[in-house]
């Protein structure tokens, strides 16, 4: 076993961090889902339409179908032979001297080229009076007209929402291939970590880390397959990391990853033949956490254990990587925003500053959310964005540009 060294690694920027991550992982494969499982999911190949939306001439709006040049001399009576409604088929075409009553998307009748709204006509003795001329095409929805056979109605890397689940729905796309989720293990390290209910002893606190991680997996597209706690013990430590290992794409340890006498989970990664990319990233709060990969492919993110610098190092570092297995683009997230008021920075690391946004003439305007301390889980309530203040910049003024992230 190597023993880990003494010696802090070199910080590393968050853009390098997101590149060595991007460069170990691999886009996961498709599966066929059910239509009603789909929200949420992404499309793993384009969705190529098998008839044409809409599939037949339809009326868009209540009226009458008619022959166009038989409005010429409006106002004209036109002899009422029939009814087109949804799902029921007029039984006669329309002809010189006629009309037919169609509603709002059933089928224009044969040999109709038009369609009179309902309120520009009087109904008398049986025939339809047209007080107004219309052209051909007037209120008739072509087929095809939204999209033709054979053309992409969604590409892959589409996230699936209410919709796109329609679009589907209406093209009779009813099972769609879609990238099956990454398998995310999470394991918390703490001899002092309890869960939600009991009675705290001394020393005992929350896990707060795990219900909220679990919570973000399940935000970015993933699924959460192992959860588990393991005290601070090397052996258990090691035995704990190669089952979660076995089966996850991603893993994620919360706490135990600095280099006292009680932290196993450097040492057991690299025990178990995992390969460290990096360690320690130039980012407050969370720049104490580092990256492996296992022998068998599986990521290993090792994040700090304080519940903001999970959360932020979750949301910088795993949530590019449940991306890119899904074939998403974390760029759909990202934004320039203005600094509403003072944004604290620290020279040599980038600070990810937990914020309000409010939406200007101009764009988003962030605000701090309180203390922002690493330990400080308030901090992170109510956050829409987070605002990445350059390694550079001890402080960014008010009105100044900052890039920003959104959190959902």
């Amino acid at each position: 076993m190597r023993a880990v060294s003494a010696v802090e690694p070199k910080r590393i920027s968050i853009e390098e961090a997101r590149r060595l991550v991007g460069e170990r992982l691999v886009r996961l494969p498709g599966e066929e889902i059910a239509l009603d499982d789909a929200l949420g999911r992404v499309l793993a190949q384009d969705a190529i339409v098998p008839s044409d939306l809409p599939p037949f001439d339809s009326s868009g709006m209540d009226g009458f179908a008619v022959i166009a040049t038989d409005t010429d001399d409006a106002p004209v009576a036109l002899k009422i032979v029939g009814e087109s409604r949804a799902g029921m088929l007029a039984q006669v075409p329309v002809e010189h001297g006629t009309a037919i009553r169609v509603s709002t998307g059933a089928v224009v009748p044969r040999g109709a080229d038009a369609v009179v709204r309902q309120e520009l006509t009087e109904i008398e003795d049986g025939a339809v009076i047209v007080n107004e001329e219309v052209t051909a095409g007037n209120d008739v929805r072509y087929a095809g007209e939204d999209i033709r056979a054979g053309e992409i109605i969604l590409h892959a890397g589409t996230l699936l929402g209410s919709a796109e689940i329609g679009a589907l729905a209406a093209v009779n796309i009813a099972r769609p291939v879609v990238v099956r989720q990454p398998r995310i293990a999470l394991v918390s390290t703490g001899d002092e970590l309890v869960s939600p209910g009991p009675v705290l002893q001394p020393g005992q606190i929350r896990d707060a880390n795990a219900p909220a991680l679990t919570a973000a997996v399940r935000a970015a597209g993933a699924q959460t397959v192992t959860n588990v706690r393991v005290g601070d013990d090397r052996g258990a430590t090691v035995a704990t990391l190669e089952g979660a290992i076995d089966g996850a794409d991603i893993v994620a340890t919360v706490g135990g990853v600095s280099v006292g006498p009680h932290d196993h989970v450097r040492p057991a990664l690299e025990q178990l033949g995992a390969e460290q990319v990096f360690c320690r990233v130039s980012l407050k709060p969370g720049g104490q956490v580092c990256f492996y990969v296992a022998p068998d492919g599986t990521l290993a993110f090792a994040l700090p254990g304080n519940p903001a610098s999970a959360l932020t190092a979750f949301r910088v570092l795993v949530v590019p990587a449940i991306y890119g297995m899904l074939g998403r683009s974390l760029t759909l997230h990202t934004a320039r925003g203005f600094a509403e008021t003072d944004l604290p920075g620290t020279i040599g690391r980038t600070s990810v500053i937990r914020c309000h946004a409010e939406m200007h003439d101009d764009g988003w305007h962030v605000t701090p959310n309180g203390d922002q301390r690493s330990h400080i889980l308030t901090s992170m309530l109510g956050v829409p964005v987070i605002a990445l203040v350059p390694e550079d910049c001890e402080v960014l003024r008010a009105g100044e540009p900052v890039d920003i992230e959104f959190v959902g």
